[in-house]
Parts: structure tokens; sequence; C-alpha cells
């Protein structure tokens, strides 16, 4: 069984900046999502289509309303 962290010690892993890339025009962590979107395949039936985004608050509006091309 996995030992239990503390809370100073979950705190502590939080707020390190150690592996994360910050976006230099908003100052926050920008994070890698993964968008499903539908796409027209063969035979007129919708297929998934996945395509991974890196997010901050830049862009996160746009993300999030769907106004990603790519």
């Amino acid at each position: 069984m996995a030992k239990g962290k503390a809370f100073a010690a979950k705190l502590a892993h939080e707020l390190s900046t150690e592996g994360k890339v910050i976006c230099p025009v908003c100052n926050t962590e920008i994070k890698k999502i993964k968008l499903i979107r539908s796409r027209n395949s063969k035979g007129n039936t919708w297929a998934p289509k996945y395509q991974f985004v890196s997010m901050c608050k830049c862009n996160e509006k746009d993300i999030m309303a769907g106004k990603v091309n790519a």
C-alpha cells in the first residue's frame, strides 16, 4: 500500500515549476489536452478525429468555444 503524503508535501509538489512549461505571455502553465472532433468518413458516417492541443489562459476561451483550426 502506498504511503500517504502530508498536505504540506502535496502543496509543495503542486507549487514547484520543475518539468512544467510556462507561457511567457500569461505566465500560466501550458497543458496538453486532447480534442475529439467529428469528421465524415466513407459511407456518410462520422468518425472521431483526435487532436492534441497546447492550452493556457491565452487561448483557453477559443479552444473551449471550438474555434481551434488545425
